[in-house]
């Protein structure tokens, strides 16, 4: 039938019936549901509590939910024909064991369920047991049926143990209600056989209408096929045609493009010799030709005229104008390159113009023809170029570059947006940065911002920039190799032919060292380098800063103070013991009068404290007596013990005076 394989068909049905079989998990799900339901039924109209009942069910339906979860995970080989066998004999045997099952059920409850249960009528147990195969049995006609043997493998099992027991032991009272039941199981026998005959026709009639669609498919295929192919020769037939056309409107044109091209390349080569000699003038290029056959040497002169000269009238010349220091090694570099022993000839010299001047000249040629038979050379082509200028420049740019490379400042070049472009060797040293870390990197951004005003200040500088083309000033810069400096740096822009800027060149000086001199002298200024307390001119200096600031201290107290007998304790001592006297004085003054505004050592055993008088600090008599309890312990000098008394005076401001000189006295 239309190459439709009838020898096939008994395999395809049984691929089917196989890929069926996921119905054998619906089925014990519905024994299972049964079971449950029939002993719920019975214990609703009874009890719970018979024994036998009660175990055997959950016995079943542990099983049965064993049989269930292998159904479950044994589906998905199904798919694959090398499992198929495998899983068809183990379903099989899942069937055989649930009819028994229910064949073992049915005669507990005929046999057993009225031991435990005494008054269960009759009429029940026939309920409870036809509830049990009458429902099962119809499940399995519906699930089972695909493949026959599953049914009979559960049919069978299921109704032999009543059917035995009825035989064995005669129920002369329902005698036809058991009739009745065989003749069901009977039909249901009938029932499972016909519907199994035509699910196996309806598999057949489905397997022969996939292969007859299959055959279609693959005629309908040929067909596009060979139609396509059809198209194909057409559509090519058709190219050839066009081709043919095209070449021959092409072999037109190119005769009509031949002869126009001719008449380019004529017009062509007399734009590109002008343009050649646009070119060379520009350049400074002047085009030598020497002809070794005939001695004589061709020359462009400044006048763009050429000019032929005789060999050796041309060599004469060169030996006067060339530098005495060059012509030897002009010479060398020509005769290696006419040898053959060089790819071109290219040499650097000096020459005399006739102003007097010397200037300096590229001179390149190569040989363009050879003898074939001993290579010796026939023509020589080259180009002479005026440097002199180059020359000078790059002297510029070596000297310019050795003052960048030797400054004692640190310089660099930053481009339109502050980024590195190139710093010198002092700058590397000041920074303590590679050159290669710094490259490329925005300005502040080798540097610490480890705060906001920090940014905020590089900010500042950047705006200037942007601004005024132009920064100068000092300040503190801490760099990512932690050294920190004191800096003068100073900015200019550089900018182009249309006033826009290019570059940015700073230079930069450590300031550090001058720095520390200043605060040094301050210190020295204001501070006296024994005791580290503010000398005299400090302290005069601050208190008049406090008497003229009345918003901030209205009333403040001057305490003087003098170490009793000092000369004589000085000159007991030597001079190194009084100065270590004077030390620890100044040490515990320091200790006792943490809230003083100032403590200074005014000369040699006189001190001065200034203190705020407000309700917030201690009245100054306890403050005096604060300092007269700290004098009372010794002072401990080389190794001896000494104690000292002191003097103390007490002026208040404004009661006592509102100038320095009247607190003072």
């Amino acid at each position: 039938m239309l190459g439709v394989h009838e020898k096939n068909l008994p395999q395809f049905v049984y691929t089917d019936q196989i890929n069926y079989t996921n119905h054998v998990r619906l089925f014990i799900l519905s024994v299972f549901c049964i079971s449950l339901l029939d002993y719920v039924l019975f214990g609703f109209f009874y009890s719970f509590s018979a024994n036998i009942f009660t175990t055997w069910i959950s016995i079943c339906l542990s099983i049965l939910f064993c049989f269930y979860c292998i159904c479950h995970f044994s589906i998905k080989h199904y798919s694959s024909i090398r499992f198929a066998h495998k899983t068809n004999i183990a379903f099989q045997i899942i069937c055989f064991f649930t009819g028994l099952l229910l064949g073992i059920s049915t005669i507990i409850i005929n046999y057993f369920l009225i031991k435990d249960v005494p008054n269960l009528s009759g009429s029940h147990i026939l309920t409870l047991t036809a509830l049990l195969l009458t429902s099962s049995h119809i499940i399995a006609l519906t699930f089972l049926t695909q493949h026959v043997k599953y049914f009979f493998l559960f049919f069978i099992p299921s109704i032999t143990p009543l059917v035995f027991s009825q035989i064995l032991h005669r129920d002369q009272e329902h005698t036809l209600f058991y009739l009745a039941y065989y003749s069901s199981f009977f039909a249901t026998l009938l029932c499972a056989q016909a519907t199994f005959k035509i699910h196996q026709r309806l598999y057949q009639v489905l397997e022969k209408n996939k292969q007859l669609v299959d055959v279609a498919e693959q005629h309908n295929q040929w067909t596009e096929e060979l139609c396509q192919q059809l198209q194909r020769e057409v559509n090519k037939s058709k190219d050839i045609e066009a081709q043919l056309q095209f070449n021959n409107h092409l072999l037109e044109q190119k005769v009509r493009e031949r002869t126009f091209d001719l008449t380019e390349i004529n017009n062509s080569l007399q734009e590109h010799r002008q343009n050649l000699a646009f070119a060379h003038e520009t350049a400074g290029i002047r085009p030598w030709e020497w002809n070794l056959e005939n001695n004589t040497v061709g020359i462009t002169n400044s006048h763009r005229k050429e000019v032929t000269r005789d060999s050796e009238n041309h060599y004469s010349l060169l030996h006067k104008i060339v530098h005495p220091d060059d012509v030897e090694r002009v010479k060398n570099t020509l005769y290696k390159h006419l040898c053959g022993q060089t790819k071109r000839y290219e040499e650097t010299f000096r020459i005399k113009r006739p102003s007097g001047e010397w200037v300096w000249i590229h001179d390149v040629g190569q040989v363009i023809l050879r003898n074939p038979k001993d290579e010796t050379p026939l023509r020589m082509v080259g180009i002479h170029r005026d440097i002199n200028q180059e020359k000078k420049d790059q002297e510029r740019l070596k000297l310019a570059a050795s003052v960048f490379e030797q400054a004692s400042e640190g310089i660099f070049i930053l481009d339109d947006s502050f980024h590195y472009l190139e710093v010198n060797p002092k700058y590397e040293q000041l920074t303590g940065l590679d050159k290669q870390f710094i490259l490329e990197k925005q300005l502040f951004e080798i540097t610490k911002q480890n705060k906001q005003h920090h940014h905020n200040f590089h900010l500042s500088i950047l705006d200037t920039l942007h601004e005024e083309h132009e920064y100068e000033g000092e300040f503190q810069e801490t760099y990512l190799s932690e050294k920190s400096c004191f800096l003068w740096i100073h900015i200019n822009a550089v900018k182009d032919e249309s006033d826009r800027v290019i570059n940015y060149i700073g230079i930069v000086s450590d300031q550090t060292e001058r720095k520390h001199q200043e605060q040094r002298l301050s210190y020295l200024t204001n501070y006296d380098t024994l005791t580290d307390l503010p000398n005299r001119f400090y302290y005069h200096q601050q208190l008049h800063q406090y008497l003229v600031n009345e918003a901030s201290i209205q009333n403040l107290a001057v305490i003087r103070l003098n170490i009793d007998r000092f000369r004589a304790l000085n000159e007991l001592l030597s001079n190194q013991a009084g100065n270590e006297l004077l030390k620890q004085v100044a040490q515990r003054l320091r200790i006792s009068n943490i809230d003083a505004l100032l403590v200074s050592h005014l000369s040699a055993d006189d001190f001065a404290i200034i203190y705020e008088m407000s309700p917030l600090h201690p009245p100054i008599n306890q403050l005096c007596s604060n300092i007269v309890e700290a004098f009372s312990k010794p002072f401990y000098i080389a190794n001896q013990e000494y104690v000292v008394s002191i003097s103390i005076g007490v002026a208040i401001y404004p009661e006592h005076g509102r100038q320095v000189d009247n607190l003072n006295t």
